[in-house]
């Protein structure tokens, strides 16, 4: 009798430290997505060109840090779209809460995700791909490491 008694005594603590463990990791993914605990190097999102125009060739690496990337045909973006199919402010790139979201910012052609086309902000997960005029992207995600030695 004495042993069930035993074996119920390590059930019951098991289940409370259990417990306690889940409530610290959910409290600590709320703190990170508030922003309020950032983790030691921020990561940022990245684009790399899989089919390119003439001045944005294939293979070349786009970074979207904490100041964002606009991109479109006129000479004000932040990337320059040598596209006909890109209008001259086409999509916004930005860093909200250490998520990458895209929007379109009224573009005549559209900006597609995956194929299909978005008529609102989006959050780009690794491996999405971004369409702007002919021009494609795939999304990834890199660690600016040189946050970790400041």
């Amino acid at each position: 009798m004495q042993i069930v008694l035993v074996i119920g005594r390590f059930i019951f603590l098991g289940l409370v430290y259990l417990l306690f463990f889940r409530f610290l990791t959910a409290l600590l993914a709320d703190l990170r997505e508030r922003g309020i605990m950032v983790r030691s190097g921020q990561e940022f999102g990245r684009l790399e060109v899989l089919t390119g125009a003439d001045l944005l060739p294939k293979g070349r690496i786009l970074r979207i840090d904490s100041k964002g990337l606009r991109i479109g045909r006129g000479k004000n973006n932040d990337i320059v779209l040598p596209d006909h199919f890109a209008s001259i402010e086409h999509a916004l790139f930005r860093q909200q809460k250490g998520v990458t979201m895209l929007e379109d910012l009224g573009s005549t052609n559209g900006t597609w995700v995956n194929g299909e086309r978005i008529h609102s902000p989006v959050q780009l997960v690794a491996g999405d791909y971004v369409k702007i005029g002919s021009v494609t992207f795939q999304y990834s995600r890199w660690e600016d490491e040189s946050s970790k030695f400041q």
